[in-house]
């Protein structure tokens, strides 16, 4: 009676496929090469605007303007993605508190554009408590744009942040990798897939929580109301959609 060793094979593959393993590197995360996304698809690496603003909402920065004076940003939607330099008799006006606007109005209308006026070198009375922002109210007056000589954009870690909240899911992803070389004749490369793909779509739930991170700003509010239940990372979607991982080795 012949007596065929079918374990031994059994157990050299399961010793090679974790090897293999153990010596696999996953990336996760905003990347400029490709990889692949939460389902396992293929996906071209993130464009070089996208990985900027990750690197910003993860560590936070402070935006100063290059060429001019002061960042224009939008407070309203015709304003948006678009400059100073676009409207006709645009002209300022600081508020009481010392924020400066640019604006538009019908009654400037009417003879062609007026020339542009220069903002007031005036800077806010440092004596007064600091005010939030808050648009000043007009009937004939449209607030296009609030001047500032910086922005600071607080650190939103989503990457750092949604691994350790996700750790207990990362746990049991690569447990269930390891069963699957060893149970269920998983290869390595099936098994880092994977982890790959629940490491993707934990960080992608938790930036879609915006329990995890503070409201957005009256100035976002005002300029996107439609995204007003969105967390401050979740706009058009891009941001999120462009995570993904890839394995190295």
């Amino acid at each position: 009676m012949e007596i065929k060793d079918n374990v031994t094979p059994e157990i050299d593959r399961i010793r090679e496929e974790l090897a293999k393993l153990n010596n696999m590197l996953i990336n996760i995360g905003v990347q400029g090469v490709p990889g692949y996304d939460e389902g396992g698809k293929s996906r071209e690496g993130a464009s070089a605007d996208l990985l900027t603003i990750a690197g910003v909402h993860e560590f936070g920065a402070t935006i100063k303007p290059k060429n001019v004076r002061n960042l224009a940003i939008p407070i309203d939607k015709e304003a948006v993605g678009k400059s100073p330099k676009d409207f006709d008799g645009l002209f300022f006006i600081r508020s009481e508190e010392g924020y400066l606007f640019g604006c538009i109005s019908p009654k400037r209308r009417g003879n062609g554009p007026k020339k542009k006026t220069s903002p007031s070198g005036k800077e806010p009375d440092k004596k007064k408590p600091k005010q939030p922002f808050k648009k000043p109210e007009s009937d004939d007056i449209r607030f296009l744009f609030l001047l500032l000589q910086s922005v600071s954009i607080p650190e939103r870690s989503f990457i750092r942040a949604g691994f350790d909240n996700s750790k207990k899911e990362l746990e049991d992803a690569c447990g269930r990798a390891l069963s699957g070389i060893i149970l269920d004749g998983w290869d390595a490369e099936t098994a880092a897939n994977h982890i790959g793909m629940k490491a993707v779509g934990c960080i992608q739930a938790y930036m879609s929580n915006s329990a995890n991170f503070k409201p957005k700003g009256p100035v976002t509010l005002q300029t996107a109301p439609g995204n007003s239940g969105k967390t401050p990372l979740y706009v058009t979607g891009r941001l999120r959609d462009s995570i993904t991982y890839r394995i190295e080795g």
